[in-house]
């Protein structure tokens, strides 16, 4: 005799199989969702060392930034006068100024690569950099001992203008941020976690942002021409994580070791998501280091004022360049567009008059935003 089903047991049956049906879809979706979703710490190698790795868009780019600081340097030496012409075309890759640099054993050829460092700095920052360019020309220009108020090359050997600024130290610190931390967090890292290439073309992308740290791959055991944000990751290095009584840094070293080494791995597997985390530690760093940078150049700065104003003022050109590459970082996200303008704003119009106490403040002002009080006599 076939067993009559009440519709009320039907109605609990279905209830039941609902919420089975329910549960089930929530587990299989559950790696699916991003707001679930974790990265992943891949069992890293000892260094840099992949079989694929690239590094020859990036060591290009560096070879031209040096060439570039090589002939502003030249300045330093009274009596040679640099051509305004001469560095807005080796910005813009024309008339063939760059000199074949070899890397590595390969031979980069720098005038017929196709790049152009004018195409590549921050766009709002181009006519800044060409406005050092202006600057430099003029004070080279100079036959006079460098002083408050007279532009020339001072007793430490270094091209100065009248307000104190030290036109190779400005450039140079100004160009790490406006081009080489640019191109690390807007360019390159934006473009390895583009879903839409290749994972080939993704961690080429990826080894372009690690070798503009400017470090070797098997650093910092390493240090061999370690140079620009591989040298002042080093320089403020020691990790806000620590008891107090040892902090004396930011930790760069090794949260950008661990995140480009986890970054990478994650790409070898098309993990999009851990290295987007990556991603975003390492930017996040970045800003740290600049603000990082310039407080310790405010040290180097303050120590350097027994030693006489043309050696304090380079320091304070360093720091400078430091505020411009932070001013001009697109993916700042701690300090604000108003506090920055507000620390630059305490650097004046002559590096000459910054007293001590001047200089103290500009630190203690970029130390409050950070949250570095603590250690900001020791970066």
């Amino acid at each position: 005799m076939q067993k009559t089903i009440k519709p009320t047991d039907m109605k609990v049956w279905l209830s039941l199989l609902a919420i089975v049906i329910g549960l089930m879809s929530t587990g299989c979706n559950k790696n699916d969702n991003p707001a679930v979703q974790k990265p992943i710490d891949y069992t890293l190698p000892s260094s840099y060392n992949f079989s694929n790795v690239d590094s020859n868009a990036a060591r290009i780019i560096l070879s031209m930034v040096s060439e570039i600081e090589a002939y502003i340097t030249a300045g330093n030496n009274a009596g040679t006068v640099i051509n305004t012409a001469t560095l807005k075309s080796m910005l813009a890759n024309t008339g063939g100024f760059y000199r074949d640099t070899v890397v590595s054993g390969v031979t980069l050829k720098l005038n017929a690569s196709g790049v152009t460092i004018k195409s590549l700095v921050t766009p709002a920052a181009e006519a800044y950099v060409e406005s050092i360019f202006d600057s430099v020309a003029v004070s080279s220009q100079s036959t006079k001992l460098a002083a408050n108020g007279v532009a020339g090359v001072s007793d430490k050997k270094t091209l100065l203008s009248a307000n104190g600024v030290y036109w190779r130290q400005l450039f140079t610190k100004t160009i790490m941020g406006v081009l080489l931390q640019h191109l690390t967090t807007d360019v390159y890292l934006a473009d390895s976690l583009n879903s839409s290439i290749s994972i080939a073309a993704k961690t080429h992308a990826w080894d372009q942002a690690f070798f503009l740290w400017t470090v070797p791959i098997n650093f910092p055991a390493n240090r061999a021409g370690v140079k620009y944000w591989g040298s002042y990751s080093s320089q403020i290095d020691s990790g806000v994580n620590k008891p107090v009584v040892n902090l004396t840094g930011v930790n760069s070293n090794p949260v950008l070791l661990k995140s480009f080494l986890n970054g990478r791995m994650a790409l070898n597997s098309n993990d999009l998501f851990t290295a987007q985390n990556e991603a975003a530690t390492i930017t996040a760093m970045y800003e740290k280091m600049e603000a990082a940078a310039a407080l310790h150049e405010m040290n180097e700065a303050i120590g350097n004022i027994p030693n006489g104003a043309s050696a304090s003022v380079g320091n304070i050109s360093e720091s400078m360049g430091f505020i411009k590459a932070w001013k001009y970082n697109t993916k700042r996200k701690i300090a604000s567009d108003a506090q920055v303008a507000a620390v630059e704003a305490m650097y004046g119009t002559n590096f000459y008059n910054l007293t001590q106490a001047n200089l103290e403040a500009i630190k203690s002002a970029i130390s409050i935003i950070y949250g570095w009080d603590a250690v900001k006599s020791f970066l």
